[in-house]
């Protein structure tokens, strides 16, 4: 039997208080009315209330008062809350972890899973005993401490009621690593209002992780923690997912797009159903599929005259999990860059120019190196609406306000330095992974001379020789400057001789096209960017707009600036669905990005049997049904109830007589 208090001390005060004034009203006076009494019977009830009444008078036995008694002691009994517990016992320090991810959507239980596993952490709370320490903490891909070390269970109820669920991906790696901040050593608890030992030394903590196991083997070593893998959910649900879904033009018909997705069945039946593709929320395509149990299985639809839009595919399919059953994909709308080529002239790169993936996307314009410092194009550099400088074996007395490439050049100023000519040149490494320089191919390149750069602290090395970096990249505020001091042609008196083979291979116009789009800010595919719930943007626009607004899926608009950084970063992508970016003051579409799930391990929604943490495999439980508190106070209150009913029909009965 364990009590809990439930009063403060000045109500335990009235309560004690209770007892002595009932005693006291058997020994006050009556105020009498002579009464004419029919028989001596009345006469000898009115001399025993007499001597009861007496304040001297030695208290008789009297069962009215002996009720009245009882049932104050039972309500004082009912008041300390008393109870019993099963046979197992939670632990003093406990710490309930509650996966909310999107998996913890599933409808394989009632309701949801995760609110079967608000019901059980509910359950376990009020197996605490009085003076139990519990911290409640929801976790998805990050954690999220909804109430710290507590005796209070008020606020530990609170707490799990106020879990909401989340889109994102599980990740048990943060959650664990709060939970061990807070029992091994080294930490100093801070958390108010809480009746926590501040520990030096290591405090022993029991985690209760009520969760699906849809997560990978976290790598933390527990120390102090002994750890509790308490299944939600069934072994074998059904559900269906999309696990991609993309959309690409045409290279050659640049107005059509074929749109692509990836769906499995994840469950052991087979399912037969329709993929309805929409534009814009309207209809436009439709497929049927059959998915024997455990396949997976590419789609695919096209998409004629359609320059830009929002695509949205649907499977028309009941299971145990809907937020795989939608993907989005956006059609970016064209962009137009504005690119100033400063050049005397330059034949290959003017070709490079000239095709017709560059002509789709940028508007260039072609200016003489001798005319930089007329006040029109001084002001032209200075306005902030050219996307892209291309200076050609020349460079500007000031960095124009817009991105830049050199070639053959280094920028003015003291940040970029190159080193004397030399030549030949062998490339021996190339920076394949950054944006510009993917596919580009540099093995059968020949170079007769260059120079080697001396980048800025920031800067990043795209392409080396043996001599040095030969091209690299850096930013400058909120601009980006690229450099390859390799001129193409060496002019002299008797004219111009090239100085490398480059132009002529098929990697130039590859390069050529990945420096507009990089630097430009321009999107050469069909399917806009998508990324998962909860992860951030990068946008990629045009360094004239300062401001941006996001349009989010629920209609929530958010402005973000650019704050001297090339890259725009967006964070808020809880939601699923279009995000629509555009400027501040403007309703021009500038660029689509979308958030989808595309999670194998989200949508493989079996319960796990156990889950690896470290180098120690936890098993699964079954719902702690043994650890339920046992209230036995609300049988003190109907005995309390019974004893008014009881003193009432005494009293009535005597006063009949």
């Amino acid at each position: 039997m364990s009590p809990i208090n439930m009063l403060n001390w000045w109500q335990w005060t009235i309560m004690a208080a209770v007892p002595p004034l009932i005693v006291m009203l058997y020994f006050l006076k009556l105020r009498r009315v002579p009464v004419a009494v029919p028989s001596t019977y009345l006469w000898k009830k009115t001399i025993e209330d007499l001597h009861v009444n007496s304040i001297w008078q030695r208290l008789r036995k009297n069962l009215l008062l002996l009720l009245q008694l009882l049932v104050v002691l039972l309500l004082a009994l009912a008041c300390l809350r008393p109870g019993f517990r099963g046979q197992e016992s939670i632990g003093g320090r406990s710490i309930f972890m509650i996966d909310n991810s999107s998996s913890m959507q599933s409808t394989d239980v009632e309701v949801s899973r995760l609110a079967a596993a608000k019901r059980e952490a509910l359950r376990m709370i009020e197996g605490l005993r009085s003076g139990d320490v519990g911290m409640v903490l929801a976790f998805s891909d990050r954690a999220d401490v909804q109430q710290g070390f507590t005796t209070d269970k008020r606020k530990l109820r609170a707490a799990v009621e106020a879990i909401q669920p989340t889109n994102r991906t599980t990740d048990l790696n943060e959650a664990l690593r709060a939970a061990a901040g807070l029992a091994n050593p080294g930490r100093t608890s801070q958390i108010e209002d809480i009746n926590d030992i501040q520990v030096a030394e290591a405090v022993p903590a029991s985690i209760y992780i009520l969760s699906d196991g849809g997560f990978g083997p976290p790598q933390v070593d527990l120390g102090n923690l002994s750890a509790e893998y308490i299944a939600i959910g069934t072994e074998a649900p059904n559900n269906v997912g999309i696990l991609a879904f993309t959309a690409d033009r045409n290279l050659e018909k640049q107005d059509d797009v074929e749109a692509f997705a990836r769906l499995q069945n994840f469950g052991i039946a087979p399912m037969t159903f329709n993929a309805t593709l929409k534009l814009n929320d309207e209809l436009v395509d439709a497929s049927q599929v059959e998915l024997a149990g455990g396949e997976a299985k590419g789609v695919s639809f096209s998409l004629n005259q359609v320059t830009e839009g929002r695509l949205t595919l649907e499977l028309d399919v009941v299971d145990d999990f809907a937020l795989d059953n939608r993907a989005f994909a956006g059609l970016d709308p064209p962009r137009e860059l504005e690119v100033v080529l400063v050049t005397e002239g330059n034949t290959a790169l003017e070709a490079a120019l000239a095709t017709p993936q560059v002509k789709s996307m940028a508007l260039i314009r072609r200016i003489d190196p001798a005319s930089l410092s007329t006040a029109e194009n001084q002001q032209l550099a200075t306005a902030g609406q050219v996307d892209l400088f291309i200076y050609d074996q020349c460079s500007p007395e000031k960095l124009p306000n817009a991105n830049t490439l050199f070639l053959g050049a280094i920028p003015p100023g003291d940040q970029w330095q190159a080193g004397p000519s030399a030549g030949p040149l062998f490339i021996i490494d190339s920076n394949r992974s950054h944006p510009v320089m993917q596919y580009v191919d540099m093995g059968a390149v020949l170079i007769a001379e260059g120079q080697a750069l001396t980048l800025p602290p920031s800067g990043t090395e795209l392409l080396r020789t043996d001599r040095g970096i030969l091209m690299a990249i850096a930013p400058r505020e909120a601009y980006q400057d690229a450099v390859l001091s390799m001129p193409f042609v060496k002019r002299t008196e008797s004219g111009a001789t090239p100085t490398t083979n480059w132009p002529v291979l098929r990697s130039f116009p590859v390069f050529i096209f990945n420096a507009l789009e990089y630097l430009g800010g321009a999107v050469s595919t069909a399917s806009a960017k998508t990324i998962r719930p909860g992860q951030p943007a990068v946008l990629s626009l045009a360094n004239r707009y300062e401001k941006i607004r996001i349009e989010g899926p629920s209609e929530r608009k958010n402005i973000i600036e650019r704050a001297g950084q090339p890259k725009l970063i967006y964070t808020q992508t809880e939601d699923l669905g279009f995000y629509q970016t555009k400027p501040a003051d403007g309703e021009r579409l500038l660029q689509l990005f979308t958030v989808n799930l595309f999670s194998e391990r989200e949508s493989n929604i079996a319960v796990a049997p156990d889950v690896e943490i470290g180098s120690v495999t936890v098993a699964a439980n079954e719902a702690r049904k043994d650890i339920v508190r046992v209230e036995t106070w609300r049988w003190l209150l109907a005995l309390a109830l019974v004893g008014l009913c009881v003193e009432w029909y005494v009293y009535t009965r005597r006063i009949a007589v």
